[in-house]
């Protein structure tokens, strides 16, 4: 669960301290020394957990969000306000902690209230108010698995924090920069660099991110803090490393989420700016995905360019695979299951039947009706799908009616819709249902990320104004195939009825085959039962793709770049057996990249755009890897 909120200058004023210094050196609580401790999580752990985040919140937002389960791993303060920016993670499981926040508090209060909780901080932010410094803190119970020797400065200075880590075998993690009447300062907060947290680490200060790349490849490091500077350079803290993790910086809200998103990791380090009126981020992320969506995810992110992701969920049951499911993308056709499902709920909750007539339009220039028609896939005099092409003038919008035509709801609109992905079909039941009656549908499957926008390869002027991409999700798409298969959306008879107009069914040759083939091999399977498991295997699914030219010239000539997407979500089941009986699991699954690439069409088409083939092969793998451990899986069952 992830918020986005505008950010705000931060602003520190020099003031003078009352309380020039405050060091703090807490042992483990003896009470818990049969306890094994552990690495703080925060910024250490890649066990999935839920997170989010918010920037330029209220107080009483942090603690809503706080109150459904979550805690903070870091806090900035934009404003004297003050509102935060704020990193969370799920307080259960590996992440479990008592805890505590505060801000607006002295150095001797804040000491006060460690030695109250029996706590020690794991962050504290710095910044200016009219009556001085004051600080907002994040503490944790110093005890059991948790419990840590370590220690804090306030109005330090970078030499006090190397003397005082070197005298006490200290190690800093989260080190802050503020201005005072004698100069710049630092809080800082340290533990013990022994046992479990024992680490090679580094700190540096006022370098630029050119300095800190090199010294985390000398370092062979991490980041675990950065601040960033009004000059543009940084303070920083890095330790010896293993692992995933990322350190992005200067991206917007949206880029960051994405990102986050993208490379299947949790930010548990944010840090919002702003340069010349543009609200920035910088942020530390660390992997946050099981072990087999990286294995899938590393095996072919070389390969990928620009945003793509792929999903699988079990029927009924939890994600099992996910890299960019959250991610909105533009789907092409891959939303037209939501026409379909629309439709053929029209035949079982009305007096529709799948062979109740509706008309519908081709473009008179385009008039190829049928699939079996002469030019529908594709023209030979024009290099023209007719099935491409909707019936709409594409200066005015307005629909052409030259070529009409009247034929069944069920075995010709909805079957050419998800079959042949003819966009005509598909404008009829846009018109039939409008953008309305299609949400709708969205809604009711629980597409919270996702809506219908514009009419499908129409001219754009046919569409509402202003033109809007359409939106989905891969997470989305799962839900509305999960609401189908286990009945919620459409009753069994109208299910099977959807699937017959949808493309798949048993598994051909291919890559998927291949390597069902390998593994029930590998398992011990005979010939005879390797076929049986093959042929109980099936799909239904709906795709998509399209690509289009941003800069074409005067003449129609299309420069570099041009802009290529590919997309599909449906159901697979997979054969388990039980006592001998073979049982169909289904699952939900998506995909999807969507790339700008430095391409003509003529080498994308002539398959010499380099770019272009990596990003296919990439997602061919993925199509086959992210099922691997399922098949597995059944394989075990037989």
């Amino acid at each position: 669960m992830t918020f986005n909120f505008p950010a705000l200058r931060r602003a520190f004023v020099a003031v003078a301290l009352t309380v020039l210094c405050t060091t703090l050196l807490t042992a483990p609580n003896n009470t818990a020394s049969a306890q094994t401790a552990v690495q703080d999580p925060d910024r250490n752990s890649s066990t999935v957990t839920n997170w989010g985040w918010h920037t330029n919140v209220s107080a009483a937002t942090v603690n809503s969000f706080v109150n459904t389960g979550y805690r903070i791993t870091d806090i900035e303060v934009n404003t004297s306000t003050p509102t935060f920016s704020a990193t969370y993670v799920r307080n259960s499981g590996t992440y479990a902690r008592t805890w505590w926040w505060y801000y607006g508090k002295t150095g001797s209060q804040v000491s006060s209230l460690l030695s109250t909780n029996g706590a020690r901080l794991i962050d504290i932010e710095p910044y200016s108010t009219s009556d001085g410094i004051r600080f907002a803190v994040v503490m944790v119970k110093n005890s059991g698995a948790a419990a840590k020797g370590w220690g804090w400065h306030y109005n330090a200075t970078v030499a006090t924090i190397s003397s005082y880590t070197a005298a006490n075998n200290m190690r800093a993690i989260d080190v802050d920069r503020y201005s005072t009447a004698s100069g710049d300062r630092f809080t800082a907060i340290y533990i013990k660099n022994t046992g479990v947290d024992a680490k090679g680490w580094w700190h540096y200060y006022n370098v630029t991110s050119a300095q800190v790349s090199s010294f985390l490849g000398t370092n062979n490091a991490r980041l675990i803090d950065l601040e960033r500077l009004s000059n543009g350079n940084y303070d920083v803290i890095m330790q010896s490393t293993s692992g995933y993790w990322w350190w992005l910086l200067g991206l917007t809200s949206t880029q960051l989420q994405n990102a986050a998103g993208q490379l299947g990791a949790r930010i548990y380090k944010i840090e919002p700016y702003v340069v010349s009126g543009v609200r920035r981020y910088n942020a530390l992320l660390i992997n946050n995905v099981n072990s087999e969506t990286t294995r899938i995810r590393n095996l072919v992110s070389g390969q990928m360019t620009g945003p793509w992701g792929f999903y699988l969920k079990k029927v009924g049951g939890s994600d099992l695979l996910g890299i960019a499911q959250d991610n909105v993308f533009e789907p092409a056709s891959m939303i037209k299951i939501v026409h379909g499902v629309t439709a053929m709920r029209d035949i079982q909750l009305n007096t529709t039947t799948k062979d109740t007539l509706r008309t519908w339009y081709a473009n008179p220039s385009f008039p190829a009706r049928y699939p079996t028609s002469t030019g529908y896939r594709t023209d030979s005099t024009t290099d023209t799908d007719h099935a491409d092409v909707c019936a709409y003038n594409g200066t005015t919008g307005a629909l052409l009616t030259g070529a009409t035509y009247s034929d069944k709801l069920g075995p010709v609109l909805i079957k050419q819709t998800l079959v042949y992905s003819d966009n005509r079909t598909t404008d009829a039941l846009t018109r039939r249902y409008g953008f309305t009656g299609l949400n709708n549908t969205a809604a009711l499957a629980g597409m919270t990320s996702s809506k219908v926008n514009h009419r499908i390869g129409c001219p754009s002027k046919a569409s509402p104004q202003p033109v809007t991409h359409n939106r989905l999700t891969l997470r989305d798409a799962g839900r509305i195939y999960e609401k189908v298969q286990n009945l919620t959306l459409l009753n069994a008879t109208h299910r099977d009825l959807l699937y017959s107009y949808m493309g798949g069914g048993p598994i051909g040759t291919g890559g998927l085959q291949d390597m069902i083939r390998a593994e029930a091999t590998t398992a011990g399977l005979t010939a005879l039962e390797r076929d049986q498991f093959v042929a109980n295997v099936a799909t239904r699914s709906k795709g998509g793709s399209y690509g289009y030219c941003p800069n074409f010239d005067g003449s129609g000539t299309c420069n570099p770049p041009t802009v290529h997407s590919r997309t599909v979500g449906g159901v697979i089941w997979l054969p388990f057996k039980s006592s001998g009986i073979i049982a169909k699991t289904p699952y939900v699954y998506g995909r999807y990249w969507d790339a700008q690439l430095n391409c003509t069409w003529a080498s994308v088409t002539a398959g010499s755009c380099a770019s272009f083939n990596n990003n296919s092969s990439g997602m061919g793998t993925v199509s086959v890897e992210m099922f691997r451990a399922e098949v597995k899986k059944a394989l075990a069952t037989w």
